[in-house]
This record gives C-alpha cells, sequence and structure tokens, in this order.
C-alpha cells in the first residue's frame, strides 16, 4: 500500500505540464507559429523581436501551432 501511494504522488507531481514549457516566438502581426528553439530556421526570417515566452503564452497570444521546420 506504502509503494502505490508513493508512485501515485510521484506520478502526479513528476509529470510536467506542457504549458509550462517555454518556446519562442516572433513578435510581429503576421507571426503565428511558435518554435521550440532559438535557432530555429522559421525564426531567423523574423524581422521583428523573438520572444521566449511560456507555451500557455504563446498560445494566448495566437501562437497556436509548432513551425514546420521542428515538426
Amino acid at each position: 500500500m506504502k509503494i502505490l501511494l508513493i508512485s501515485i504522488i510521484v506520478i502526479l507531481f513528476g509529470v510536467s505540464n506542457k504549458n509550462d514549457k517555454e518556446v519562442y516566438i516572433c513578435v510581429s502581426k503576421t507571426a503565428a507559429k511558435y518554435h521550440l528553439t532559438g535557432d530555429c530556421k522559421g525564426l531567423s526570417e523574423c524581422t521583428h523581436t523573438i520572444k521566449k515566452v511560456s507555451l500557455k503564452k504563446a498560445n494566448e497570444l495566437g501562437y497556436k501551432n509548432l513551425c514546420g521546420y521542428e515538426k
């Protein structure tokens, strides 16, 4: 019973929320995708500010899809 309880606690607290992951966005009116790395080929085309934000924040700002270069 003790092992089961410990296992449940490890599972619940050990799994990170994917929305806490940090991603990169090009802050521009036309940009719509987020990037996993700051040196992504898609970000090299950004002529505006590149910002590191949480995935949750990127989604709230309208960056809902992963860049095609990183799929």
